[in-house]
């Protein structure tokens, strides 16, 4: 750019380049025009007037200021930044080249021909051949399945095509949103897949990362980059550190020792008395009817679901990303700081004490399934709004969440046990049900007061009865902290 006594020459920081569309949080030259109010760094404003560019060999390319009420130029062909977002200064054809026909000017960002792509490149780690790189040429991306950048780095004998910045892509990460490391794989195992980030259809033919542990798990690449997702750390070379430390002792087929119970074994049983009023699970508190259960081969009164003893001893929590340990509350009432409901059971617990979570929200992983809502996963969600749980109606800023719909569960929700004893109906198990369109009026049948049948409770199909949650759980609830209190030394 040619300047010229309209332009001042000063120091300047902070202030956001016309040429380039970049603030410098230093002091450093600039050129402004106080009428249009343009301001362009030293190095920006001093650029070659002319130039050559591979993606439009046919003539030179030459910089323009967009004048004021002057069309905007199209997009960068390079960067493919949208023009409504692109500086006002822009490398682009003589108009006597351009045709009429033509509404956006063919152009070039400033950035894009002070850095242009390179020709060629060789990186083994994406392609084991020569990548040449084949401007304005619409593709499918071979490494994302994405078709958004025009610009391929292409190998002719493989007839393969990649995005430059798919070329240098991680090749093993470990995302928030589950337990285990993935691995790029340039193609999947044919099939359906959908992304556990955003539950849409991944091409199995392109690349992807999956999940060795967890056979259905894959995400797309792009979604890889969106916010609070993966932390940015390359891990290949990195030895796996397996956080997740089993909680038992395998003795035989059928029986552990586990930490929380060491003086005994435990034996697996395949089924319980559904009779049984008492049988609670010293971990998650929640009872015991048709799960597999382990139960103390010496006491009468040690119990643990089969996927409660499961449970790692250390492991990343799913809400807050921080390592927690499992521990037993012998003669503690703990509060889970994701659902707020109390617990004498097991907890999970960072090592500074802030983190408490219950075993059942400390066992929650993404994508979450619930089947309440079979059509989509569901997903950790936190803001500053709060939402309302489709089950109870309650608000809250910590939800599960469908991307694909409005369906919102608070955390106390998804977790509730989907069959409960209550001395109300003593001989037939409550069954939880997700909400009914009826305009009859139910009642629980424990407070005697009414019931909103669009939100979630607890029924009898054989007598026709119906109860409140919180009045069916609550007979659990005042019952552990009984316990807890007669366990208190004296």
């Amino acid at each position: 750019m040619e300047i010229d006594d309209v332009y001042t020459l000063f120091q300047t920081r902070g202030l956001k380049c016309a040429g380039c569309n970049l603030g410098k949080d230093y002091y450093s030259d600039g050129y402004c025009c106080f009428r249009s109010g343009l301001f362009f760094h030293k190095e920006c404003a001093e650029s070659n007037p002319k130039i050559s560019s591979f993606y439009h060999p046919q003539h030179s390319l030459y910089i323009k200021i967009l004048a004021e009420n002057e069309e905007a130029y199209g997009n960068c062909k390079l960067c493919r930044d949208c023009a409504e977002s692109t500086p006002e200064m822009k490398y682009s054809c003589h108009p006597k080249h351009i045709l009429k026909r033509l509404t956006r000017v063919p152009s070039v960002d400033i950035n894009c021909a002070k850095n242009p792509l390179p020709s060629t490149i060789v990186h083994l780690k994406a392609h084991e051949h020569l990548l040449t790189l084949m401007p304005q040429r619409n593709f499918v991306c071979d490494a994302c399945g994405m078709d958004d950048d025009p610009n391929p780095y292409v190998c002719l004998p493989c007839n393969f095509m990649i995005h430059q910045n798919c070329i240098d892509k991680p090749s093993i990460i470990k995302i928030y949103r589950h337990d285990h490391r993935l691995y790029y794989n340039h193609c999947l195992d044919a099939g359906d897949w959908k992304c556990g980030v955003c539950n849409k259809e991944i091409n199995w033919t392109c690349g992807a990362y999956s999940c060795s542990k967890c056979p259905d798990f894959a995400i797309h690449p792009r979604c890889v980059k969106r916010f609070g997702i993966w932390d940015g750390i390359e891990l290949e070379g990195i030895p796996e550190n397996n956080v997740e430390v089993k909680s038992y002792e395998v003795i035989e087929e059928g029986e552990i020792r586990h930490f929380s119970h060491e003086k005994h074994n435990l034996k697996l049983q395949e089924e319980s008395d559904a009779n049984n009023e008492c049988m609670l699970c010293k971990a998650c508190n929640y009872p015991i009817y048709s799960n597999s259960f382990y139960s103390c081969m010496e006491c009468d009164d040690f119990i643990l679901h089969k996927k409660c003893a499961d449970l790692p001893k250390k492991k990343i929590d799913p809400f807050y990303n921080m390592l927690t340990t499992l521990i037993t509350n012998d003669i503690r009432i703990s509060i889970c700081n994701a659902c707020q409901n109390v617990s004498q059971g097991f907890t999970y617990v960072s090592d500074d004490h802030k983190i408490i979570l219950d075993v059942r929200c400390g066992s929650i992983s993404e994508p979450f399934v619930h089947e309440s809502h079979p059509l989509h996963s569901l997903y950790i969600s936190r803001s500053t709004e709060e939402k309302f749980c489709i089950a109870c109606g309650d608000k809250a800023t910590m939800v599960l969440s469908c991307e694909e719909c409005d369906f919102i569960l608070d955390i106390k929700c998804s977790n509730l046990p989907k069959m409960v004893k209550h001395k109300n109906d003593k001989d037939h198990l409550l069954s939880l049900c997700y909400g009914e369109k009826t305009s009859e009026q139910y009642w629980c049948e424990i407070c005697e007061e009414a019931l909103n049948a669009k939100k979630w409770f607890y029924s009898c199909d054989d007598c026709d009865i119906t109860f409140h949650i919180k009045c069916t759980l609550g007979d659990f609830f005042v019952a552990v902290v009984s316990l807890a209190v007669n366990s208190l030394p004296s």
